[in-house]
């Protein structure tokens, strides 16, 4: 009986070709449209990870102003003097030392920066005159130089705003695209004694980039001798064109002597760069627990993964638009492929009489409808299989394609940096002119955790966004799920079925 079961099938489906056909088309349509939303949720997901490699969120250690707070209240409870309070206030900062331990943690970072900020006198160069004087002894990034210092720096005779940083991408004015390099390169942390200087006051002095300059420190009176290592143009207003931009170590030999002899400085805005925004809290567990005298400082660690957050967002809602599209398809298949059985099946009401009065069992008649519908179904899922990889792929390249663009664009505008988000125009910078500093090759645990920290995130952005094997079988799987709920009433048709009943009613 199982082999007449599926004789009658296979001539079934030879001799209603145009139900066939029909049916044949519906998978097909069904299955590219399966297919595409499979892969689109398979490119949403190697989004997803690509957002929490490259956008993992910012971990800042700043002053706890709240603690603070709370700490003169209990001062003043205890008699303590409001204005000598407020007037000797100075906010708590981390130690050179400290935030250099921190990012040693690279299971969680995969890069950071902090600020060294200070004056210094020009000796025999001539400074740019800048309107009222406001700009002068202004930091560029948005505070005075030596915070620390400040009252002292103000008593000495400076006329050059030094700017220390981990990398050039991490300045202000590059983050907001205010500022570009006009002509030679930037700085990182190797840049030892390199120095980028603003057009104007290169122009001023005639100076080029690999000249050299002396600058002296105002604490100690020594010359400390500089190259030009790129000269800078900004469009800010605010900009000081007698701001000179290096590393943090070149920076901090313009310090007090007591501070640069110590080798334990302190540094301003200090940022970690996550790997992924899913272990940010872990992070800052750990570091609470390792590092107990940032409390103790009034220090906090606050997260930041609203980049993260929007790109997330973004992304998510394409995977629910293919969520959407799935439910649909399948839905409509369902019930489309529905009508047409139920329709057959009241056509072959006489056929299906005649079986069961000779013997046949009604399973054997669903049996037939089923292996029909699942020949037709195999069929249409196989065409769609070589036809919706074009498709897939096509849709798949699309998404890379743009992925690619935006991380090419970004590592350029990131100048080499994993952690630095530079910018929020649609327009990309162009690299500056020439090459970037190559590291030596020893150059201590430091340098060879940031070599690690550069090959991490090159890894990150390699995406195989393609149709695979899986993909093909959730499209089987979920092809002939729908032909077996789409079987059901049909099926309840047929097992109500009386031979007698419909010969009779036929003749």
């Amino acid at each position: 009986m199982f082999k007449n079961m599926l004789k009658r099938s296979f001539l079934s489906i030879r001799r209603k070709l145009g139900r066939t056909i029909i049916l044949t088309l519906i998978f097909f349509m069904m299955a590219n449209l399966v297919l595409a939303a499979i892969t689109i949720k398979t490119a949403v997901g190697a989004q997803m990870d690509y957002a929490k490699s490259t956008l993992g969120g910012t971990v800042t250690i700043q002053a706890d102003m709240e603690e603070i707070r709370e700490s003169q209240r209990s001062e003043m409870e205890q008699g303590g003097d409001p204005r000598e309070m407020f007037k000797e206030m100075v906010r708590p900062t981390v130690t050179v030392t400290t935030a250099n331990a921190i990012a040693n943690y690279t299971d969680y970072v995969k890069d950071y920066s902090y600020e060294v900020s200070a004056n210094a006198n020009a000796n025999e160069l001539e400074t740019v005159e800048t309107r009222g004087g406001s700009m002068m002894g202004m930091g560029p990034m948005g505070g005075n130089p030596g915070e620390a210092n400040s009252t002292e720096d103000s008593t000495l005779d400076s006329d050059i705003t030094i700017s220390g940083i981990n990398a050039y991408a991490y300045i202000d004015g590059v983050q907001n695209e205010s500022m570009e390099i006009k002509d030679g390169t930037y700085f990182d942390e190797d840049s030892a004694d390199q120095v980028l200087v603003s057009y104007e006051f290169a122009e001023l002095n005639e100076l080029n980039v690999g000249d050299k300059i002396t600058v002296k420190n105002i604490y100690t009176g020594a010359d400390i001798a500089l190259e030009i290592l790129g000269v800078y143009d900004t469009s800010s207003g605010r900009s000081n064109a007698n701001t000179f931009y290096m590393n943090t170590e070149t920076a901090a030999k313009f310090l007090s002597t007591d501070d640069y002899d110590a080798g334990d400085y302190d540094v301003d805005n200090v940022n970690y760069y996550m790997i992924t925004s899913e272990r940010a809290e872990e992070f800052v567990t750990l570091v609470n627990a390792d590092f107990p005298e940032l409390a103790e400082n009034h220090l906090k660690i606050a997260v930041d993964t609203s980049q993260y957050d929007a790109m997330a967002s973004s992304v998510e809602s394409v995977g629910s638009f293919a969520t959407t599209i799935l439910i649909i398809v399948i839905v409509a298949a369902i019930i489309i492929i529905t009508l047409i059985v139920t329709i057959n099946v009241k056509d072959r009401r006489y056929e299906m009489g005649v079986l069961l009065s000779l013997g046949a069992h009604k399973r054997n008649i669903v049996g037939q409808i089923a292996t029909e519908l699942l020949v037709v179904g195999t069929l249409g899922f196989a065409l769609a299989s070589v036809s919706g990889t074009f498709l897939a792929k096509a849709m798949g390249n699309s998404i890379l394609e743009s992925q690619t663009a935006s991380s090419s664009a970004q590592q350029e505008r990131n100048f080499g940096r994993p952690g630095a988000q530079i910018g929020g125009g649609n327009g990309v910078p162009e690299m500056p002119s020439g090459e970037a500093p190559e590291m030596p090759a020893e150059q201590g645990a430091g340098s060879n955790m940031k070599q690690r920290m550069m090959e991490r995130n090159v890894q990150a952005v390699e995406l195989d966004i393609n149709a695979t094997p899986i993909d093909f079988l959730l499209l089987f799987v979920t092809g002939y799920l729908v032909i077996i709920v789409a079987l059901i009433l049909p099926a309840i048709n047929v097992l109500h079925y009386q031979p007698k009943e419909i010969l009779t009613g036929k003749e």
